[in-house]
């Protein structure tokens, strides 16, 4: 029986019957940490080849699904252990091997024929992007192969190498929605080649959310930041001041890196929009205002924040 078959058949035995993707590798079912029972709510996509795992809702991650496994299904535990993966690529060799996808286009000097790119620019526009961000950005297109109907953002070191990239599928009925450099995120800062460590920085999630801020933002590509980070340390060593905005629900992990810079001696401002609302969701102008209301970190902000939230009943 193959690696794909044993790892399906014991997902199914533990969390229910899924999805698989059409190439064969995603196979997506309901999260156990969710605990949403809804048939649409299956978004905790578990890779069959290499046993990674990522919740698209919750953001529960890890790169070993057999332990993630083992914590909800004790008795399984002897199956998981026969099961054998590809070689893990070591993220050294990826970053060596990096490079942009076959076929790759400029956005903004395409010309307007395929309705593929059409219809990539439409996603864009709507997502308030202007002619001047598809520049900024370098944003590009693939009209053939597995980045077909991708926005891809490139991103470059401060010697302009490139170091990653991020690629956003512009179909809605697509369950996997990015399709990014296999590279380690601590390892890299995302177009650094941008960015002035002497002046404010805006820290905030995703590339989206960077696009609609002011120059001097760099998006951390997730939630958290760590002091093995390049990010934290380039940071930390040049005192540069922060202000960082997540997305409203995760007020508790902003904070946290608010706490970690700050103890790292930077000022540090947090500010977050209002419930509901991601950054990426606002205009320029409006996203701009947001950042020009942050307030200087302090444990008694992050204090407060939990003694409110207990009060009105939510999780923390």
């Amino acid at each position: 029986m193959s690696i794909t078959v044993d790892l399906k058949s014991i997902l199914i035995k533990a969390f229910g019957t899924g999805e698989l993707s059409r190439d064969g590798i995603n196979y997506s079912i309901r999260c156990p940490v969710c605990k949403d029972s809804r048939r649409e709510k299956r978004k905790l996509v578990v890779r069959l080849d290499d046993a990674r795992y990522h919740c698209w809702v919750c953001g529960t991650k890890g790169t070993n699904v057999k332990r993630f496994i083992s914590k909800y299904q004790p008795d399984l535990v002897d199956k998981i252990e026969n099961i054998r993966f590809k070689k893990d690529v070591h993220h050294e060799k990826d970053e060596v091997a990096l490079s942009l996808p076959e076929g790759f286009q400029l956005l903004g000097a395409c010309k307007l024929l395929d309705p593929d790119i059409k219809a990539t620019l439409k996603y864009l526009k709507n997502r308030g992007l202007s002619k001047s961000d598809i520049f900024r950005w370098r944003i590009l297109v693939c009209p053939t192969g597995e980045f077909r109907r991708k926005v891809i953002i490139p991103s470059f070191d401060i010697k302009g190498n490139l170091n990653y990239y991020v690629a956003r599928t512009i179909d809605k009925q697509n369950k996997i929605k990015y399709h990014n450099a296999k590279v380690s995120k601590e390892k890299i800062i995302f177009n650094e080649i941008d960015l002035q460590w002497d002046q404010e920085i805006n820290l905030v999630e995703g590339v989206f959310d960077a696009i609609k801020c002011p120059e001097n933002t760099v998006p951390i590509l997730g939630s958290s930041l760590s002091k093995r980070s390049k990010l934290y340390q380039m940071i930390a060593k040049n005192q540069t001041p922060c202000i960082v905005s997540l997305d409203p629900d995760l007020k508790i992990k902003a904070f946290k890196i608010a706490d970690l810079l700050h103890s790292a001696g930077c000022d540090v401002k947090v500010v977050f929009a209002d419930e509901g609302v991601d950054l990426g969701d606002l205009n320029k102008r409006k996203a701009r205002s947001l950042l020009s209301r942050a307030k200087p970190y302090s444990n008694m902000m992050r204090i407060s924040y939990k003694i409110s939230a207990l009060r009105t009943g939510s999780t923390l």
